[in-house]
């Protein structure tokens, strides 16, 4: 096993690893590359991947076409279309309760996709979206060829990620109402969304049971969380879920990172009490709303592993290498002595510097 990997197990399982950590998501910096025609064929492969990974000096771990551990299968009273209308993508779940359609659409100028249309936007939406979920499962996916892959990581120096489902909050403001719909149908019609919530949480008990099953050696909690949008929301919400599933694979000796960028300092100490082992993707100033000295004390928790540090727009004008080398060696000296991964927060963007991670990579190896 390479130092680099063999560092980031240590880390996991609460050692001292024998040097810093570097990885990068470079996934948005890949696509815009591919808008503007630049982009090598092979990187949209997971062999092209990991060998670009080494190119750029950092540890691969990001990547997306296996990632997700469930995968969603309706029974025979729902039927899914999908039609592409020019940069956009509907989806229409059809039931005899009514039929749901969410609009996908691709925005050049940004290389990335986002809602225009939810699902979910009212009440009859929601009793709709509950028939769905009662005639809906979650089922293992990307788990059975997942050892297999983790050896063909090693021979990169990496690990691939894998991610739990969104927890029901999380997946009902991203996948399903939009985050300023979904709050004001959960304050109108709380126990409706109470009994959504209630069993979108039992769906993912199969995926738990395989994941304990597979043991990997760390799990993602890929909730894209912010605080401006789940602080005040995550205690009644989140925390006992989470709880639940950290439970379940600490026993079975799986470590948990959650993916928290954007506004830090409120739910900073709430992911740290709830006992995940990293929080991934913190972004500082001047991306975030938190100087990168503040971090351990607003965790109040000496032993989670604080795994980010570098805001992406660090990577794009009008910052320099000399803004980001001067960033890099203040992560380093902050958080020096304690748990931490250095890592892009929360990707490199399409304009940005890609020789950056190269070059931290050698400020890291001085």
């Amino acid at each position: 096993m390479n130092r680099r990997l063999e560092s980031f197990h240590s880390l996991l399982k609460g050692g001292t690893p024998d040097r810093v950590i570097w990885t990068a998501d470079i996934t948005y910096w890949i696509e815009g590359m591919r808008v503007r025609g630049s982009a090598n064929p092979s990187w949209s492969t997971e062999k092209g991947y990991l060998e670009l990974c080494r190119e750029l000096r950092i540890m691969p771990y990001y990547w997306y076409d296996k990632f997700w551990l469930g995968e969603p299968v309706y029974d025979d009273t729902v039927r899914v279309t999908v039609e592409a209308r020019g940069t956009a993508a509907r989806r229409s779940w059809v039931t005899s309760a009514g039929t749901l359609t969410e609009e996908l659409t691709f925005m050049k100028a940004s290389s990335s996709s986002a809602h225009t249309l939810y699902p979910v936007a009212d009440r009859r939406d929601l009793d709709v979206f509950l028939y769905l979920l009662e005639h809906r499962e979650l089922r293992p996916s990307n788990i059975e060829d997942y050892l297999v892959r983790v050896e063909l990581w090693k021979t990169f120096d990496g690990i691939p990620s894998i991610a739990m489902p969104r927890s029901p909050l999380a997946s009902f403001f991203y996948e399903w109402a939009g985050v300023e719909n979904a709050v004001y149908l959960m304050v109108d019609y709380p126990g409706i969304i109470r009994k959504i919530f209630s069993i979108m949480d039992r769906q993912e008990e199969p995926i738990i049971d395989a994941v304990c099953r597979l043991a990997p050696p760390v799990v993602h909690f890929a909730d894209n969380l912010s605080g401006d949008n789940f602080t005040g929301l995550y205690d009644d919400f989140m925390r006992a879920g989470h709880r639940k599933r950290i439970q379940r694979f600490h026993d079975a000796g799986i470590a948990c990172a959650v993916h928290l960028d954007g506004k830090v300092s409120g739910l900073l100490p709430k992911l740290a009490a709830a006992g995940f082992d990293a929080i991934e993707a913190l972004t500082p100033e001047p991306g975030g709303d938190l100087p990168v000295e503040m971090m351990r004390e607003i965790a109040q928790n000496n032993r989670v592993i604080l795994w980010g540090g570098i805001p992406g727009i660090l990577f794009a004008p009008p910052y320099t290498w000399k803004d980001m080398r001067a960033h890099v060696h203040r992560v380093l000296d902050t958080w020096k002595g304690t748990p931490f991964i250095l890592g892009v927060a929360d990707q490199v963007p399409p304009d940005g510097d890609i020789d950056f991670c190269r070059r931290i990579a050698d400020l890291i190896e001085l």
